[in-house]
């Protein structure tokens, strides 16, 4: 990826937190970014947190007869949902239990 000039960060484990502040870091110096993974939580934090203002998409790879999806944060951002989106995930089912801590890590 850097021959191509591409920044990748891996979080151990399953830190969605992590994956989210530092796609939301690096949003604030360049003019795109994409975070990929396959966790909705991912999805689902930056609808909440993500500034509307920078462009950020969230990709979820495909396997097998599924196909890759590529969705903009600030679009799903303007659906009716999008401000009580935590709660209706939380009660869905999912388990949420990431969050954007105060922490510094390195993105």
């Amino acid at each position: 990826m850097t021959a191509r000039e591409i920044e990748t960060t891996v979080a151990a484990g399953d830190d969605d937190g992590t994956i989210v502040r530092c796609g939301l870091d690096k949003a604030a110096v360049h003019p795109t970014v994409v975070i990929v993974g396959e966790d909705v939580d991912l999805a689902v934090l930056l609808v909440r947190f993500a500034p509307p203002i920078i462009n950020v998409l969230f990709m979820k790879p495909g396997r097998g007869h599924v196909e890759t999806k590529l969705f903009s944060v600030r679009q799903l951002q303007q659906l009716p949902f999008a401000k009580t989106i935590l709660l209706l995930h939380n009660f869905s089912g999912y388990d949420t239990t990431s969050t954007i801590h105060e922490q510094s890590e390195n993105c």
